[in-house]
């Protein structure tokens, strides 16, 4: 009766603590998800790739080319 009383109790902790490392693991996933999609963004912005090209003339210079 106790080995049964100790093993279920050494199973909860076993399970807390997966919990505990499950919610850290996706945290710190979720804090580098937002820290590099900042930089991806900020990147974007500074080469220029998010600017909405001007499609008719891009069509006007190469058909004058």
């Amino acid at each position: 009766m106790d080995d049964n009383f100790s093993r279920n109790q050494r199973q909860q902790k076993a399970v807390n603590q997966a919990k505990k490392i499950f919610l850290i693991l996706l945290a710190s996933g979720l804090s580098i998800g937002v820290i590099v999609s900042i930089g991806v963004i900020k990147l974007m912005n500074y080469f220029g790739l998010t600017e909405k090209t001007n499609q008719v003339e891009i069509i006007q210079e190469k058909l004058n080319q």
